[in-house]
């Protein structure tokens, strides 16, 4: 049991670093244009389109302006964002109670 334990825990921490891989990766280049504590509005400076980064039941999902969605971080309880240094902050707490969280240096929309 404990063993499975630690490989939920570990589970969570590959998935959370997956999720912010996707969310800093150049393919995107994402930047925020508004951001609250349940969801990010994302635009893609590569592919000129607006996405939205949310909770959505137990998961984190990225949608488009369009139908459908990809889910980017399963089993979580509780997400929250906020701009804090400059930053992206993102603090997840898991279902199993194991709490994550990250700076993400990802550019603010100027107004």
């Amino acid at each position: 049991m404990i063993s499975c334990t630690r490989n939920v825990n570990s589970q969570n921490v590959i998935h959370f670093h997956s999720y912010l891989s996707l969310l800093e990766s150049d393919r995107y280049e994402f930047e925020i244009q508004k951001c609250d504590f349940n969801r990010c509005l994302l635009y893609s400076r590569t592919n000129h389109k607006p996405y939205k980064v949310e909770q959505y039941q137990d998961m984190i999902r990225l949608t488009g302006s369009y139908k459908g969605h990809m889910p980017l971080l399963p089993n979580i309880r509780q997400v929250r964002w906020c701009k804090d240094r400059g930053c992206l902050r993102t603090d997840v707490t898991f279902e199993n109670g194991q709490k994550c969280s990250s700076y993400s240096k990802i550019p603010f929309k100027k107004r």
